[in-house]
């Protein structure tokens, strides 16, 4: 398993055609978070014109929804929908809040300007790729330490936290896959001298 996120909750604007566009991007685990921020841009923009949104949750069964917020419908929401589809990005809100400058943009026009608001703030905030990794703690000796820095540059391992002591304890988060090839590199580079204790199997951006 694996899937794609934002790596940060951002906030992005332009002007087209004197109508203001700001779109709020959010990492959302559930509903309850959707309507939290959903309450936040709308006390922060209380006085918008429209909050247009859309927004996906869950990894297996997901959550789907948008809302045009009173423009005319298939202009608004479903465009930041499809944006988010189209990016493969789970867990994520996105609301594009409009002020509107007096000029009338017509159905082609909001929908590229509602486009263009959430491929910018996807683009602001990052993506992360979450994959199925496995934990395990690495002890080895401290002459093989640089090695094993090097070893983990070349996989799809994060080192996510260091021990010293008489040995040196590698807190390692690695691909599911590459687990058993990544351990035979290692004991190929420490002659076998080394521990490996797997801990168990959870998501993390590598």
């Amino acid at each position: 398993m694996r899937f794609k996120t934002i790596a940060q909750n951002v906030q992005v604007e332009f002007v087209e055609r004197k109508s203001r566009f700001i779109a709020s991007v959010f990492r959302v685990e559930n509903q309850h978070e959707v309507n939290t921020f959903l309450d936040k841009v709308r006390k922060e923009f209380y006085d918008a014109t429209h909050n247009v949104y859309a927004y996906t949750y869950g990894i297996e069964y997901p959550v789907q929804k948008y809302s045009d917020d009173g423009e005319p419908q298939g202009t608004a929401g479903l465009p930041v929908m499809e944006v988010i589809r189209k990016s493969n990005v789970s867990n994520v809100l996105i609301v594009v809040t409009r002020y509107f400058g007096g000029i009338l943009l017509g159905a082609s026009g909001l929908v590229r300007a509602y486009t263009q608001a959430a491929s910018l703030g996807l683009e602001k905030a990052g993506i992360l790729e979450y994959h199925e990794c496995e934990e395990v703690v690495l002890s080895i000796e401290y002459s093989d330490f640089e090695k094993i820095k090097w070893l983990t540059s070349k996989f799809n391992t994060k080192i996510e936290k260091i021990e010293y002591s008489q040995v040196v304890d590698l807190s390692l988060a690695i691909k599911k896959e590459e687990v058993d090839d990544f351990i035979k590199n290692v004991s190929d580079i420490t002659s076998g001298n080394f521990l490996a204790d797997k801990k168990g199997i959870v998501l993390k951006a590598i």
